[in-house]
């Protein structure tokens, strides 16, 4: 007679026994390896050394002259002076340092760490551009900020400008850029050029769906830095003003143009940190605003000159209007007005690279 089949209870019993004991070890383990790194971490020493390398202001070290920028004009000699002069103090007030992260909103703080002023919303800026919207319930920061100035003349006002990793890599960046929409609201408002410093400050940034962001600018009160200011002011050239042939159509060119083609090219070729803002006057004929737009016609006819002409870029020429408000002679006789109706050359540096 065969045997019959043999019951499988004894090998489950054994093989639950062999599992049990093995949960057991393994829990065992992973108690003992919890505890181990705990002890690790507890006895390891304290590095008071280290520092949050995710947000680092950056200033791109270039020659110091590359880093001076200025928009009104000083006298020099007919020959260009050398770019090198006072650099370590051009280079002092633009070396490298740590910021720390603008807050939430706009602030603005005095020298001695005061707040000036605080909204709860800031400037809005949009990933990969150099736009900045500026909300209606701010938009008198401006003002406040201009009012600081004058009520403390040894100031100069620094505008910390954040910008991504994440975005795209420009020249300059767009830290830079985009605090240099600011700037010049803040030049139009009364505050000058020369105490106004851009400090781009590169860390990463939580962009919202849309790509925006409404966090990345702080306002800070520094004391004057009067060695800067010199260095920057004898470095630049000497503004140009030039009589070209006007008419009905617009501007025409005759020989002082063509002069002054040569010589911004040259400026230009030997400078290349050098930029340009051309500014149109007019006499009083007419009213005001007509006087005005003919001003800013007559600027970009020959900024267009310029660019298309002399080979400058284009993203260093910008072109402004004076009016008839800056006269240099009286209207009253028909020399005077010839002398009024003028385009003006300024040259200025760029300090914020």
């Amino acid at each position: 007679m065969e045997p019959g089949p043999q019951p499988l209870t004894p090998y489950f019993t054994v093989l639950k026994r062999k599992m049990k004991n093995f949960l057991i070890a393994f829990l065992v383990f992973l108690v003992w390896s919890f505890f181990g790194l705990w002890l690790y971490s507890w006895l390891q020493p304290e590095n008071k050394n280290t520092q949050d390398t995710t947000e680092v202001a950056i200033t791109e070290k270039e020659d110091s002259a590359t880093m001076t920028k200025v928009d009104t004009p000083t006298e020099i000699s007919d020959t260009t002076i050398p770019l090198d002069t006072d650099s370590t103090a051009i280079g002092d007030a633009y070396k490298e340092e740590f910021i720390s992260t603008p807050a939430k909103g706009l602030r603005a703080v005095s020298e001695t760490g005061d707040i000036v002023f605080l909204y709860p919303e800031g400037f809005v800026i949009t990933k990969n551009s150099d736009r900045v919207s500026i909300p209606p319930a701010i938009v008198d920061f401006k003002y406040k900020l201009n009012t600081y100035i004058l009520e403390h003349p040894d100031t100069e006002l620094h505008i910390t400008s954040q910008y991504s990793p994440s975005e795209n890599i420009q020249s300059p960046n767009l830290g830079i850029k985009r605090a240099q929409v600011i700037k010049q609201i803040l030049i139009e408002t009364g505050i000058p050029s020369e105490k106004i410093v851009i400090k781009p400050f590169i860390t990463e940034i939580e962009f919202a769906i849309d790509n925006t962001f409404k966090h990345s600018f702080t306002f800070n009160f520094k004391p004057l830095n009067t060695e800067r200011i010199k260095a920057v002011k004898n470095s630049i050239p000497e503004s140009r003003v030039v009589y070209p042939e006007f008419s009905s159509q617009g501007i025409m060119v005759n020989q002082a143009l063509e002069q002054l083609r040569q010589e911004v090219k040259a400026i230009i070729d030997e400078n290349p940190n050098i930029e340009i803002e051309v500014v149109g006057h007019t006499d009083n004929v007419g009213n005001a605003i007509d006087n005005y737009v003919k001003g800013l016609e007559y600027a970009r006819q020959l900024r267009w000159f310029l660019v298309n002409k002399a080979g400058i870029d284009r993203n260093k020429i910008r072109a402004v209007s004076k009016g008839e408000s800056e006269a240099i002679a009286g209207n009253g006789t028909e020399k005077g007005r010839n002398l009024n109706r003028r385009l003006e050359v300024i040259f200025y540096l760029d300090t914020d690279e």
